[in-house]
């Protein structure tokens, strides 16, 4: 069931155009991540389903109902700002308390629900204290909390982890996903985040992606299978981080064999697909994490990279890479220390995507003759 439907949202500020022909459906109970950089339009989108302000074109409704006109108090749309927005002089119980007590709710009601979600959220000790004591943890869980007791039917989450430091926002993106797919919740969740990382954390089996580009959809389709294949040279490029690897390739024949050719370490044996391909010129893709330091298959393709920069953090090491007067990005899943001006690393050929160069569109995953599934 559809519980919100836009149909062409445009919104412009000053001539300048924000929100260029927004059309979604999302279903009720669903998990919808709304992935994009900064500036991509996810805080206005919100803040015209929220009501805050009006588009210039297109119309927005909820569970069937036009409400475009219609202020945000009767909406039951509850929407969490990446910046704090408490009332500093109430208290967190207050704060927590604020939407029940605006819709005229009872005490002992507001009491039940404040204790309840305090509970869930681990804030009972804080119910009596002021904002001003609060860590930056503390206080984005009151306003998680201020946005789940008033029980709305669209749940919209604007980027509430991004000012937190990395281990804290870890644990709330853990608590967050435990909350939100809890039986018994009934909220349609609409999350927005520029970071790919957190889109897949936050994600479940069922949960969409959005990817929102200079105030247009790019894409809309499954959270993990977008990522396990992505649909488009735009997507790969924006959804993981660091951003896929992109080698020019085009096709050649040799005797009876066709072959992808990007340069002489990378090239495609694709005679048994040759009826897939339509075009000349093509793009390979390939992210970072499927550079290997390691050979451990004879099928695996070999090259010798520069080595330009190595960043280690405790989930891995990054590298900086040239090669072919490319640069290229590599990803190991362990602290590694390596040293010199040349690196050997080896790759898959099946971890290779191919886009077409003229529409950026996916093709196909590679897949040689003994590779079974795509």
């Amino acid at each position: 069931m559809t519980i919100l439907r836009l149909e062409g949202i445009e919104k412009r500020i000053f001539r300048k155009e924000i929100l260029q022909d927004i059309s979604i459906q999302i279903k009720k109970r669903s998990f919808t991540v709304i992935l994009g950089s900064m500036g991509a339009g996810k805080t206005t989108l919100f803040k015209i389903i929220a009501g805050c302000i009006k588009p210039n074109k297109g119309r927005i409704y909820l569970r069937g109902e036009d409400v475009t006109d219609l202020p945000p108090q009767k909406r039951k749309v509850a929407m969490v700002f990446q910046t704090f927005n408490l009332y500093p002089n109430l208290t967190v119980y207050e704060n927590i308390a604020s939407p029940l007590r605006a819709v005229h709710k009872s005490n002992h009601e507001i009491k039940k629900k404040v204790l309840t979600q305090a509970e869930i959220l681990g804030i009972s000790s804080l119910l009596y204290k002021h904002v001003y004591e609060l860590s930056g943890g503390e206080g984005q869980r009151v306003l998680i909390a201020r946005a789940l007791v008033k029980e709305a039917d669209i749940y919209l989450f604007d980027e509430p982890l991004t000012n937190l430091d990395y281990k804290l926002r870890e644990g709330m993106a853990r608590e967050m996903k435990n909350i939100l797919s809890a039986e018994g919740f009934e909220g349609t969740i609409l999350y927005a985040t520029p970071n790919y990382e957190e889109a897949l954390s936050m994600s479940t089996t069922n949960s969409n992606t959005i990817l929102l580009q200079n105030g247009r959809i790019i894409w809309s389709g499954p959270t993990l299978s977008s990522y396990l294949k992505p649909p488009c040279i735009t997507f790969a490029e924006n959804f993981p981080s660091p951003p896929m690897n992109f080698f020019e390739s085009r096709l050649i024949e040799e005797k009876d064999d066709v072959y992808l050719f990007a340069n002489d370490d990378i090239k495609l044996k694709v005679t048994h697909l040759k009826d897939v391909f339509q075009e000349n010129e093509y793009i390979l893709g390939l992210y970072p994490y499927s550079l290997h330091i390691e050979k451990k298959d004879e099928k695996m393709i070999p090259i010798i990279f520069n080595l330009i920069l190595v960043e280690v953090n405790p989930s891995g090491t990054t590298l900086h890479l040239e090669y072919d007067g490319k640069k290229v990005t590599g990803f190991l899943p362990h602290p590694q220390d390596l040293k010199g001006k040349q690196l050997k690393l080896f790759i898959y050929p099946h971890d290779f995507f191919i886009f077409s160069k003229k529409t950026g569109e996916l093709i196909m995953k590679y897949r040689s003759i003994n590779n079974g599934k795509n």
